[in-house]
């Protein structure tokens, strides 16, 4: 019997056509037993309470899908059904198709199979060019360190890349940058604290492991800067874009992230930020406590922002505590001389906040625009659009490793209309 865990997996990458032949027989095998379709049933109901809105496919569609996912013939190796457990597993396939439309992760498994095992002049029966799609994005960041040289990080091979004063930097596997003490330092150490940063394309995300422990996970078109190693009684990085923190405890020296318009303080704990300049500043808490403060830091004598000497000039707007499963936002239209500025706290969304971190887009209720900026960032293209952008609003779930092709089909089904041209993504009234 396939644990929880493994099922679900299954599940999701035959629901996102993305399924290996081997893959779907042993999904199709394992749902013939009675004990899985238990586990299966829940799988089902949780993902249909993921979903704000209810957005069905038309019953033929979906009996369908249930239909060619479970011709067993289609599958070489596979066992036929029995009538009376086909039938059961039919039901259930439809409960789970409809689910995972509902919340924008759902593409026919069969079909997408097939075309996968085939050339397109097969499946289409014509030569007719293809529409122009776009891979999604992956892990790669440059890093500039201390002297300003750059690593560009996805084509350097795993291990030590350098040794800045008592740390050791190095590639752990593809995606992940690790820093950790060593005892001696080199002989020619410079003097005072050493500043990294790591910088994410459009069309990129990475990971990092802080001197302190602190893991951070950066979303495309976003960078941190971060001493190499944490001196003095308290721990200050400063991000641009948006990054994912769980934070080392502390309590002797507390952790802040620092961005244009608020400071995020907290001793240790697990929350995102997110502070793009085109977007809402948000900050979205799920363990421990925070205190957001707005303002703006400027940088006077040639010192860096994240100076801490330079707390003097921060002008602050407003503050904020946060407790779990709470969310701070800050209008994008707010400044410091816009007085009528505040910081909104509300219950966040947990799964949209995060949603990037654990490779989906999460659109609970989202305008265009809003899903738009994910979509140009991730797969890095330009967004145009025909006429001014619409009013409609988007609910669903899509996973972000598929083509950009397969989240414009999604949007379709949702009423929202685009279309791919070479790297742009155009949307229509």
């Amino acid at each position: 019997m396939l644990n929880e865990a493994h099922l679900q997996a299954l599940l999701e990458k035959a629901l996102a056509g993305q399924a290996s032949d081997e893959e779907l027989r042993t999904l199709v095998e394992a749902l013939q037993h009675d004990e899985n379709l238990a586990v299966t049933e829940e799988i089902t109901a949780l993902l249909s309470k993921r979903s704000a809105d209810h957005i069905l496919p038309g019953e033929e569609r979906t009996t369908k899908l249930a239909d060619e996912i479970l011709k067993a013939d289609k599958l070489p190796a596979a066992q036929p059904l029995p009538a009376r457990r086909k039938a059961a597993v039919v039901a259930l396939w439809k409960k789970i198709a409809a689910a995972a439309i509902i919340v924008g992760i759902a593409v026919t498994a069969f079909y997408l199979w097939q075309i996968n095992r085939r050339p397109a002049d097969a499946v289409t029966g014509n030569t007719e060019k293809k529409q122009d799609d776009v891979n999604p994005g992956n892990n790669k960041a440059r890093l500039i360190l201390a002297d300003g040289s750059i690593v560009v990080l996805d084509t350097i091979a795993n291990g030590t890349l350098s040794v800045q004063g008592h740390t050791r930097i190095a590639k752990q596997k593809d995606g992940q940058l690790s820093y950790s003490s060593i005892e001696t330092a080199p002989a020619n150490n410079a003097a005072g604290p050493l500043f990294n940063t790591v910088a994410v394309p459009r069309g990129g995300q990475y990971q990092l492991i802080l001197a302190d422990g602190t893991e951070v996970w950066l979303n495309a078109a976003s960078s941190l800067r971060f001493p190499v190693s944490f001196t003095g009684n308290e721990r200050i990085v400063e991000l641009e874009g948006e990054g994912y923190f769980e934070v080392a405890k502390d309590a002797a020296r507390p952790f802040a992230v620092r961005t244009k318009r608020a400071d995020v303080q907290v001793l240790g704990t697990h929350f995102n930020v997110c502070a793009y300049p085109e977007e809402d500043w948000k900050t979205t808490l799920l363990e421990g406590k925070v205190k957001v403060v707005s303002g703006e830091w400027s940088v006077v004598s040639g010192k860096p922002a994240m100076d801490p000497a330079n707390r003097r000039e921060f002008r602050q707007q407003a503050e904020a505590i946060l407790e779990p499963g709470q969310q701070a936002i800050i209008s994008s239209l707010s400044s410091p001389s816009n007085q009528s500025s505040s910081i909104l706290v509300q219950t966040a969304d947990i799964d949209e906040a995060i949603a990037w971190k654990e490779g989906y887009f999460q659109f609970n209720d989202a305008s265009i625009t809003a899903i738009m900026h994910q979509v140009s960032r991730w797969y890095d293209v330009d967004i145009v659009y025909k006429e001014a952008a619409t009013r409609a609003r988007f609910n669903g779930r899509i996973n972000r490793a598929i083509r950009l092709s397969g989240v414009v089909n999604a949007l379709k089904e949702g009423g929202i209309n685009c279309t791919i041209e070479q790297n742009r993504l155009l949307v229509y009234p």
